[in-house]
């Protein structure tokens, strides 16, 4: 069986294995997520995608509005940490430059990264929130480690034939 293949399957299985995956609300971008906002629901820390969600698909380094908005959050005593499917040069050519924490080589929805990452952020899972632009892999792992999930539209169009593929079924459960 081609490697390609095996993934699309594995995928399948842990996307359907469990109930639809559920946010607790949706954005047009990360940046209309602000302190105020996350006040309203006592989150202390964010957790993060970062294709699609913070630059497009591969983008190299944060671009300004990124680090605006981590800036902002930082002063407002919000804790952040990336979280990505991305291999660790990836991630370290876009942290290089700003003081996140970071977990690369996630494999979400599985949890093990998530809960790891609320930890060293120290803080409760009812103080975090988990932003993704995929309904399948960042909204599930959300899910499934118990803490909120806010959902912003990718950013570009430019992915993987298997991202596109994920967003035409996200596309039917969001309808």
């Amino acid at each position: 069986m081609p490697i390609g293949f095996g993934i699309l399957l594995f995928f399948i299985k842990v996307a359907m294995k469990d109930k639809t995956p559920e946010f607790t609300r949706a954005f047009d971008s990360f940046k209309d997520i602000t302190p105020q906002i996350l006040k309203e629901y006592n989150i202390k820390g964010i957790l993060t995608d970062l294709d699609d969600t913070l630059v497009t698909h591969n983008y190299p380094i944060p671009t300004e509005e990124v680090k605006t908005w981590l800036s902002t959050l930082k002063k407002e005593g919000i804790g952040v940490c990336l979280i990505s499917n991305n291999q660790k040069k990836r991630m370290m050519s876009f942290v290089k430059d700003i003081d996140v924490g970071y977990f690369y080589n996630a494999f979400k929805p599985r949890i093990h990264v998530i809960n790891s990452a609320v930890s060293v952020l120290n803080l409760k899972k009812d103080e975090v929130v988990f932003i993704g632009d995929q309904l399948f892999t960042d909204v599930r792992a959300a899910n499934r480690a118990e803490i909120r999930a806010f959902l912003v539209k990718p950013i570009g169009t430019k992915s993987t034939l298997f991202i596109k593929f994920k967003r035409k079924l996200e596309r039917k459960i969001l309808k």
